[in-house]
């Protein structure tokens, strides 16, 4: 019995000493973060650029797009960053002007230079019934860039 006694004393000492990270501060650093590097995104995204799309992600990245036709799910891989471009200049063959805006729900540094973001992605703010899409994000930092190692989106509209 002493001895948790003893575990717990430490334990309580350790996570209230000044100078570590808690996870509290942890959680609003990773938030500050995937706030910033999301807005910066969705601003790329409404310049319509692929290649400055694309450049957001590592080399060898991973953007897999959920979708759900009726019963059915299925999910397209693009795999490296010139596939990923692919997709982004497929995706605005159509250019009309948009305002696009993430809402992050949670982001997380698994270390220092990992980190999670879940969030909804609106498509365009200006459109009343703009599709709010699901997405999950592994970021890296390279140098002083978050670069995207993997995103998952998920276009799956309700039956």
């Amino acid at each position: 019995m002493n001895r948790w006694i003893s575990f717990a004393t430490v334990l309580a000492a350790v996570s209230l000493s000044p100078g570590l990270v808690r996870g509290d501060d942890r959680d609003d650093e990773a938030k500050k973060i995937a706030v910033k590097v999301t807005t910066a995104g969705a601003a790329t995204f409404d310049s319509l650029n692929a290649s400055a799309m694309a450049a957001y992600y590592v080399e060898d990245a991973r953007l897999s797009l959920v979708t759900r036709d009726g019963d059915d799910f299925k999910t397209e891989h693009h795999n490296g960053r010139g596939e990923v471009e692919a997709f982004y200049a497929k995706l605005f063959e159509n250019r009309e002007t948009i305002k696009s805006y993430n809402d992050v729900a949670a982001a997380r540094l698994l270390a220092s230079d990992v980190l999670t973001i879940d969030g909804t992605f609106d498509v365009n703010t200006l459109k009343p019934d703009s599709p709010k899409i699901p997405f999950h994000q592994v970021r890296v930092k390279q140098g002083d860039k978050w670069q995207i190692l993997s995103m998952e989106i998920f276009f799956v509209p309700a039956k």
